[in-house]
């Protein structure tokens, strides 16, 4: 492979797709290739073909490591990690290529992992959330120059004071270069509006929603690895419509996607892209730039598909019903497309969780009246 096709190789089980997904979008997204295999069918001749010859000729081997990995004693990725190991053999010493990623609190002493594995430096991720220092600790591995000078080398996820604080201002930048480049794109509006019939089949419901412990609401749901949007996956389950769920992150990227799926409704968490530590000395800083993503992306959606309606929940971000059409208003004034199409919900902190009947029944209710226009009655 030559010097300027260096490629990343990530490597996860099947239970880990949402957190190699948030690495694979946030790596990508700083220029980095990401050979990231997300086939719901693996397997067969040609599919193992195109895995090891990717193993062999990748720059850099990320196997992401957890509690899920754990658990499976067998797995078409631990074939991929013995190959990877297969391939330091032909390798100097000390050759950088096996960047181990741990997205919980598993330890390297009782991890079942190759024991090639254990004498590199592991990158620990907790909640699968990639940092600024993580994408320069990968970029540095492949000999890329690194994104900023600032933040430690030795764990990606973790840091001093000092480097926490540069951390802060590495997202604030990420974020108003995420801004820059949505608004720029909403100057192509024209080139990309669509203002033919709507697609044929159900409609296309989006639930977007993080992973990120803090904002998953039922604690059931949290043990099980899950997000708000698999509990409302049950509540809407017998609607005639074609759900598509969106694990989100600070560092999501995928717009294009969800403007390819034509979704006659997006059902948002608020604080989806807000997946920062939680932090007195950042809370104040970063959510305003975490909401101007969220409002950015809703107000791009909404200007280039003119039928895609939109919910956007919360537990605490709105205390009175006045302050969530406050919020609605603002983002309407900011994109006019938006207007008729925005709802605001707020979620009932006594019973702030999808799977009480009573709160699923009410948010069901909300999105059977935004999807009235394009719901075919049953005969």
């Amino acid at each position: 492979m030559s010097e300027a096709t260096k490629a990343v190789f990530l490597s996860y089980a099947r239970e880990d797709t949402d957190a190699a997904r948030r690495i694979a979008d946030a790596l990508r997204s700083q220029g980095v290739e990401v050979w990231f295999d997300q086939s719901e069918l693996r397997g067969g001749d040609a599919w193992d073909a195109k895995i090891r010859k990717q193993i062999k000729e990748c720059a850099l081997f990320l196997p992401v490591i957890s509690a899920r990995t754990q658990l499976r004693s067998e797995g078409y990725f631990r074939l991929e990690w013995k190959l990877a190991v297969e391939r330091t053999h032909l390798m100097a010493e000390g050759t950088a290529f096996l960047a181990p990623v741990v997205v919980d609190e598993t330890s390297d002493s009782s991890a079942l992992v190759p024991a090639e594995f254990k004498r590199v430096q592991w990158i620990r991720l907790p909640g699968a959330l990639p940092t600024p220092e993580f994408v320069t600790q990968v970029k540095r591995l492949l000999g890329a120059p690194p994104v900023s000078a600032a933040g430690p080398e030795s764990t990606a996820g973790t840091g001093s004071a000092p480097a926490r604080r540069s951390n802060s201002r590495g997202l604030i930048v990420l974020a108003v270069v995420g801004l820059v480049l949505l608004t720029a794109s909403l100057s192509w509006k024209h080139a990309v509006r669509s203002d033919s019939a709507a697609p044929s089949g159900p409609p296309v419901v989006v639930l977007m929603d993080t992973s990120a412990h803090d904002r998953v609401y039922d604690p059931a749901t949290l043990q099980s690895g899950g997000t708000n949007a698999d509990d409302i996956t049950d509540v809407l389950h017998d609607l005639p419509v074609r759900i598509v769920k969106e694990t989100t992150s600070w560092l999501w990227r995928r717009e294009a996607e969800v403007v390819n799926e034509h979704p006659a409704l997006v059902v948002m968490h608020r604080s989806c892209f807000y997946t920062f530590p939680d932090s007195d000395s950042r809370i104040a800083d970063l959510y305003p730039h975490a909401d101007d993503k969220l409002v950015a992306f809703i107000g791009y959606l909404a200007t280039v598909n003119p039928r895609v309606k939109f919910i956007v929940y919360s537990r605490h971000s709105w205390e009175k019903d006045v302050d969530a059409e406050k919020w609605k208003e603002g983002a309407t004034n900011r994109f006019p497309a938006l207007a008729g199409r925005l709802e605001t919900w707020r979620v009932p902190l006594d019973r702030a969780t999808f799977r009480h009947p009573l709160t699923g029944q009410e948010l069901r209710n909300s999105v059977e009246r935004a999807l009235a226009m394009h719901v075919t009655a049953s005969p």
